[in-house]
């Protein structure tokens, strides 16, 4: 080394370079409400604006003289001498680093909804934005709507606002500032172990989880299952809405399993009554009844409660057509029992 290499190397010692994009720590010298100052490596300044600050709470008893901050390097060097540094980026690029290393262990974070639209819900996690969509929910808060009305599904989604979800990132795109999380993949494990250990024949506890015109829908340990509108009482349930409400408690029994779609059934958890007062009827005999509905299987008659009849025969009626029938609901008929029917629980008539 020459003698102009000493001196230049004794000159530059303890010179620090400072680049933007870099993270440095330094010590808090002074604050106020508008502007922290650090004392950094090498004897230089730097300064924190309000606006770098966003998110910092600076009236924190931890935010004081003496104290350590982790900032980004804006500007290595302003006009005044001083390093322009950033909380607020540093603290993304921690959150970003952070998310990176959650997604990598498949580990499972909490967050809280912020918002909803139709595609699903927004969440919070350190600052940065995540999306929920609709299609990454478990079964329980899924929105299912007769009718895939999107304003009765946006709704639903909005009553999540305020929530706490245990989710997985499935997906992150830090130059689009895009982090797409799952609640379903948060809750595999658990489901796939369900389904491994379930069989038919299991009864279960579960919540309702969604109500429509042909059936509901029961969630139970990170599964669910339908219940099939004619499985859910031994009698005709027109209505399931007027029976059941999303979160009410339930049990049932399975009764098919296809991969991952369970088929379930409340009614076969109790005797089929309609057996019993079947034994009372026999071929031939004329029993009368009242007009429930018909449909382009024939006319159904009330005989007693539970006990059903039905007119399979249109031309018994005169018409062509049962658009044509001069009958109403509560109209009184009569008919012989053709046979009874114990699989569809009815009595099949021909007109006296």
């Amino acid at each position: 080394m020459t003698e102009m290499d000493d001196l230049l190397a004794k000159d530059n010692a303890g010179v620090v370079l400072y680049r933007a994009g870099d993270n440095v720590k330094g010590t808090i010298i002074d604050i106020n409400p508008s502007r922290i100052l650090l004392d950094l490596e090498g004897g230089v300044t730097g300064i924190i604006t309000k606006k770098e600050s966003t998110g910092i709470d600076l009236e924190d008893e931890s935010m004081a003289i003496g104290a350590v901050l982790e900032a980004a390097i804006i500007d290595p060097e302003n006009d005044e001498g001083l390093v322009i540094l950033s909380l607020k980026r540093a603290s993304q690029d921690m959150a970003w680093a952070e998310l990176n290393t959650i997604m990598d262990d498949a580990r499972i974070i909490k967050v809280k909804i912020s918002e909803a639209n139709k595609g699903g819900l927004m969440a919070q996690y350190k600052g940065l934005r995540s999306f929920l969509p609709v299609s990454q929910l478990t079964p329980l808060n899924y929105p299912r709507v007769d009718g895939a009305n999107s304003a009765q599904i946006l709704k639903k989604l909005q009553s999540h606002i305020g929530k706490e979800f245990a989710v997985c990132v499935i997906n992150i795109d830090r130059e689009n500032g895009k982090v797409i999380i799952s609640e379903k993949s948060a809750h595999s494990g658990q489901s796939e172990k369900t389904l491994k250990d379930l069989k038919e024949g299991d009864i279960v506890k579960g919540e309702v989880s969604g109500v429509l015109k042909y059936g509901i829908f029961v969630t139970f340990d990170g599964v669910e299952g339908l219940v099939h509108l004619s499985e859910l009482d031994w009698g005709h349930v027109s209505d399931p809405g007027k029976i059941y409400s999303l979160g009410d408690k339930v049990e049932v029994v399975v009764i098919g399993i296809d991969g991952d779609k369970l088929s379930l059934s409340i009614k076969r958890l109790s005797d089929d009554p309609w057996k019993e007062k079947a034994k009372k009827y026999k071929e031939g005999q004329e029993v009368t009844g009242t007009v429930l509905r018909w449909n382009a299987n024939g006319v159904f008659i009330e005989i007693e409660p539970d006990v059903q009849g039905l007119f399979g025969n249109l031309e018994e009626f005169g018409v062509e057509a049962y658009s044509e029938l001069k009958i109403k609901e509560g109209d009184e008929l009569k008919g012989k029992i053709e046979s009874i029917n114990l699989d569809s629980h009815r009595l099949e008539l021909t007109k006296v």
